[in-house]
């Protein structure tokens, strides 16, 4: 008996099964939140810098988008289009690194759900940003004289009046966890 025992322990392991029980929610949590705790220093910073770009956007819009030359708006558009890009690739980034992580327990696996369905709705906001600027940068504000806004910039400058400052949600739901 106990030799047909270690002969299926044996058989077992060569074959790739592993003996090893699965981790328990409580080890999955912990290992949730230290991936994301490698992000989170870079998710909490992209957050301001995300709110003070809507209003120093906000403020270009209004601004000099509006009186400039064209030409001084179209160089500026370029560069509203690079630092929204920048701030896109931060939840981007971070979605593209966590996505592949595997839990077992349905817990884990829902709120690693939640976390991912938050940072990919932020980067496709954000990266709706990015292209207004890159739209206007490539052809609207040429064909749209001084002192208007072409169409996409109005409706560009509407979206973050009427945006809600951006909170940390991954902490909270995090927290859940412990």
């Amino acid at each position: 008996m106990r030799l047909a025992c270690a002969g299926l322990a044996l058989l077992a392991l060569l074959a790739g099964c592993s003996t090893r029980l699965p981790e328990s929610e409580r080890d999955e949590a912990a290992r949730l939140r230290a991936s994301y705790a490698m992000h989170l220093a870079g998710h909490v910073a992209s957050i301001a810098t995300e709110d003070r770009l809507v209003a120093e956007t906000l403020a270009w819009l209004n601004g000099t988008a509006v009186s400039a030359p064209r030409t001084q708006a179209v160089r500026e558009a370029r560069h509203w289009m690079d630092r929204w890009a920048k701030v896109y690739f931060v939840p981007r980034y971070m979605h593209e690194q966590l996505r592949y992580d595997h839990y077992s327990s349905p817990r884990i696996k829902a709120v690693q759900q939640q976390l991912l369905d938050h940072m990919k709705q932020r980067y496709f906001e954000l990266h709706d940003y990015q292209r207004y600027a890159q739209r206007a940068s490539e052809s609207n504000m040429h064909n749209t004289q001084a002192g208007l806004l072409p169409p996409q910039l109005v409706e560009f400058r509407q979206r973050l009046e009427t945006r809600a400052p951006a909170v940390d949600r991954i902490s909270p739901l995090l927290a859940t966890l412990e």
